[in-house]
């Protein structure tokens, strides 16, 4: 064992505490995209069927352009809410991730400290098993 081993230990668990970072910020990101695309498409929705709902028609005119319009903010809401679908898959994907990154750096994190733990032990054996003078230099 030796100090390289641990450097090289803490290191990876860096590496993985970055890793970990990174995971969570592309979790958060897609999650808010999910959320913005799911406020779209639910307003959208309520705007198509106000204005399906709407009787002030004068005319036929008003009355053809309330109904394209509805039908143009349906097919909106529509398209919002398979993109707001695709986002929540994408999320799920991006938590499943952070997930699996937080394990690795939870993993590198005690297998650091174990390392740390066996140097200690075998430091504390060696400096136990070879005599030393008060001033530090060895016995004969």
């Amino acid at each position: 064992m030796s100090k390289a081993r641990l450097r090289r230990a803490l290191l990876i668990e860096r590496m993985r505490g970055a890793e970990y970072r990174r995971a969570a910020a592309d979790a958060q990101a897609a999650q808010a995209v999910r959320t913005r695309l799911e406020g779209l498409s639910d307003r959208t929705r309520t705007l198509a069927e106000l204005y399906s709902l709407r009787d002030n028609a004068r005319d036929g005119a008003d009355l053809v352009a309330a109904t394209t319009l509805s039908a143009h903010l349906g097919e909106i809401g529509r398209a919002a809410k398979m993109q707001a679908e695709q986002a929540r898959a994408e999320a799920e994907a991006r938590f499943a991730e952070l997930a699996r990154a937080d394990r690795r750096r939870q993993r590198s994190a005690e297998d650091r400290r174990d390392l740390a733990a066996l140097l200690q032990t075998e430091r504390e054996r060696r400096d136990a098993a070879v005599p030393q003078r008060v001033d530090g230099t060895l016995l004969d």
